[in-house]
């Protein structure tokens, strides 16, 4: 037999050739041996469903339990107010639960968890009755057993949890090993809603003849921050789902849920106050009360959360900061800019508006302190109130007629317009107007409470354009 090849690259030799045995000579033997390996492995039944093996025992308990084999199971879900899933991941794994119990082949599935979907699909089309709406809630839970999911634990991307099955009558049960699913875990808003869906379900239980709630806006500690009103519809989100939660359809049990205008005190029999704050650490933290009678009910304690996903800045800013930086502003519609910035003492204030579509102003002057005064229209000037054309440009307050503004004592303000395409609302008009200044009368100066309000307001009227500028004098 010759030398390996390359012995000097330190290759190793290929192995010796052997000949292959022909079949008459025992070769086709392995051949067999192994086809038959192939065909065992085909014909093994594939590994079952862990979750599967899991509800086959607790299926066979349920069945002893209802005295009949072929099943009805009505799925609630988790309780509103545990907290170890948000609301999106709660309704993940009641889905995931209900496909794992289709797939046994054993269980047909009652709506207890739609009846709002049905509800509301009927309403929508023929209209409900009250005593329709009754009678679908009954059927959506008529079943042979009710199966809660309970003890929900959550470990990174996974929940652990058992189903609980009650019968109708409620003279059996039966609870399954502990079920393992996957869920998404998401930017930490799911947090916030499991926090308030659980002050909530505390609420209900400690106030149950509770027939409306207040809801004071959220308060940004340090300032004002986007991530207090995020919080506040948050809110508002969880108190309709109890308002139209199915025990409260089937009781007859009315709830009011009203929001107050931001700035202003809760009054009512039943208040609902939060917090929002922000540490060293940037971390953010939020506190929920509900208040009846000057005691405090369902309170959540100072709680971390996650705001990624509710779409809002956490940073708390000064008011004229939070005003600039919350605007809608567009400037290719309105733009507004300072003559000078900053004045000095003994100079001129002009401001340049410039307006590039057609739309009616309505300026006012902004403090630190969150109080302002109206600066236009001016009452009885007819150029003040005429909309401004595309292309106009003027400059307050010589382009209206208006006296010269001579810069005194060190200050800062925010000269802010709203451009509105055919004016305000008439409500809003005349709230407006009744602040302005006019040739005999100074502007009234408008408090807190009505700045945060008309703020809030104007901003959500359809097509409204904001622009800003400083006036800072030194």
């Amino acid at each position: 037999m010759q030398d390996a090849p390359f012995p000097e690259a330190g290759l190793p030799s290929p192995p010796p050739l052997r000949r292959v045995p022909s079949p008459a000579e025992g070769g086709g033997r392995g051949a067999v041996l192994l086809l038959a390996a192939l065909l065992l492995f085909l014909i093994v039944p594939a590994r079952a469903d862990p979750t599967t093996a899991t509800l086959t025992p607790f299926l066979d308990a349920v069945a002893a339990c209802a005295g009949r084999p072929d099943l009805t199971l009505a799925v609630v879900g988790v309780e509103p107010g545990q907290t170890a899933l948000s609301r999106e991941q709660a309704e993940e794994v009641r889905l995931a639960v209900e496909s794992r119990l289709q797939a046994t082949g054993r269980v047909r599935l009652a709506a207890a968890a739609d009846v709002v979907r049905i509800k509301a699909l009927a309403e929508g089309t023929t209209g409900l009755s009250g005593a329709e709406a009754e009678a679908q809630i009954r059927a959506a839970f008529a079943g042979d057993a009710s199966v809660f999911l309970v003890e929900p634990r959550r470990a990174g991307e996974t929940a652990a949890l058992r189903l609980q099955a009650i019968t109708r009558a409620a003279a059996c049960k039966a609870t399954s090993e502990p079920v393992i699913l996957p869920i998404r875990v998401g930017a930490g808003v799911a947090d916030v809603d499991a926090v308030m869906e659980g002050a909530v379900k505390a609420l209900a239980q400690a106030a149950p003849n509770a027939s409306a709630i207040e809801v004071c806006p959220f308060v940004a500690e340090g300032g004002h921050s986007t991530c207090a009103g995020a919080l506040t519809d948050r809110l508002l989100i969880a108190l309709d789902a109890e308002a139209r939660s199915a025990n409260r359809v089937l009781k007859g049990a009315r709830l009011d849920v009203r929001r107050r205008p931001p700035g202003t005190s809760c009054t009512g029999a039943v208040t609902a106050r939060g917090r929002f704050l922000v540490d060293r650490d940037r971390q953010a933290w939020m506190e929920l009360e509900f208040g009846r009678d000057g005691a405090v009910l369902a309170p959540t304690g100072r709680r971390r959360i996650g705001v990624e996903g509710l779409g809002c800045d956490p940073t708390p800013r000064p008011f004229l900061d939070h005003v600039a930086a919350t605007a809608r502003t567009d400037g290719t519609r309105l733009a507004v800019a300072a003559a000078a910035t900053p004045f000095a003492a003994g100079q001129r204030l002009e401001i340049r508006i410039e307006s590039r579509a057609r739309q009616s102003l309505y300026c006012w002057v902004v403090a630190p302190d969150e109080t302002a005064f109206v600066a236009l229209p001016v009452r009885g000037n007819d150029a003040s109130l005429a909309p401004l054309k595309p292309g106009e440009a003027r400059r307050y307050p010589r382009g209206y007629g208006l006296d010269e503004i001579v810069a005194g004592e060190p200050f800062e303000n925010l000269f802010a317009c709203f451009g509105v395409e055919g004016g305000l609302p008439p409500e809003l008009a005349a709230r407006w107007l009744a602040a302005a200044p006019a040739a005999d009368a100074e502007a009234r100066l408008l408090a807190p409470a009505e700045v945060l309000d008309l703020l809030e307001r104007i901003r959500q009227v359809p097509g409204v354009t904001e622009a800003a500028a400083r006036i800072a004098v030194r």
